[in-house]
């Protein structure tokens, strides 16, 4: 096992991870990483130091902000409610962008448009090829706050037709990352299916102004 990411083995000093990651963590710790140990040493100072430490309150306006912010976090709705059956929207397409004095025609360039749906984004690119007829279709899958990819990984996409027929299918890799090969020139449905629910990008324009 590689070395975790910093995030994860203070995650697992704190007992935050879940028991396989915690017992595969505690081996890699087990065959005396230097690394792995000195963080940990590190780590096991600060806390130490942090919670011997309450010389200091913080002020009675700085622990009331708090208290609201969690209250809010609360009351947010949960991921399946925010995100179940929901819909994309527009937040960029570079086709909308006025066309540079003396710049050809785009309607074979590649288009890229970005949408938008609660904490996800979605980054779509459209690269025409054989007359202008099909498409490459390539993006990803970004969830707000999570540099790991972690929650974009293995997510089922379809390309559907208005009427709901699946052209054609994938799954996301490890960064969130995916592609469909030769889309033929039409107007389509893109669905991102989560365990919560799913986000579906309507009428997207392959290969159409």
């Amino acid at each position: 096992m590689k070395c975790p990411t910093f995030e994860r083995l203070i995650d697992y000093l704190d007992n935050r991870l879940p028991q396989p990651e915690a017992l595969s963590l505690a081996n890699h710790l087990a065959t005396g990483c230097a690394a792995c140990e000195e963080t940990r040493g590190w780590y096991e100072r600060v806390r130490a130091v942090a919670t011997s430490d309450d010389s200091v309150a913080p002020p009675q306006w700085a622990f009331k902000r708090a208290v609201r912010i969690f209250d809010k976090r609360l009351q947010r709705p949960n991921l399946a409610e925010r995100i179940a059956q929901g819909f994309a929207e527009l937040v960029f397409d570079s086709f909308s962008r006025p066309a540079m004095a003396g710049v050809r025609s785009t309607d074979i360039a590649t288009r890229q448009l970005l949408y938008s749906a609660g904490d996800y984004g979605i980054d779509l690119r459209i690269a025409p090829f054989h007359q202008n007829t099909r498409a490459d279709l390539m993006g990803q899958v970004l969830k707000e706050s999570d540099p790991t990819f972690e929650s974009v990984f293995g997510l089922k996409l379809e390309i559907t037709r208005t009427e709901g027929e699946v052209i054609l299918s994938t799954v996301t890799d490890e960064m969130g990352e995916f592609k469909f090969s030769g889309v033929e020139r039409g107007l389509y449905n893109l669905r991102v299916e989560f365990l919560e629910g799913s986000i579906t990008v309507h009428d997207l324009p392959v290969n159409e102004s």
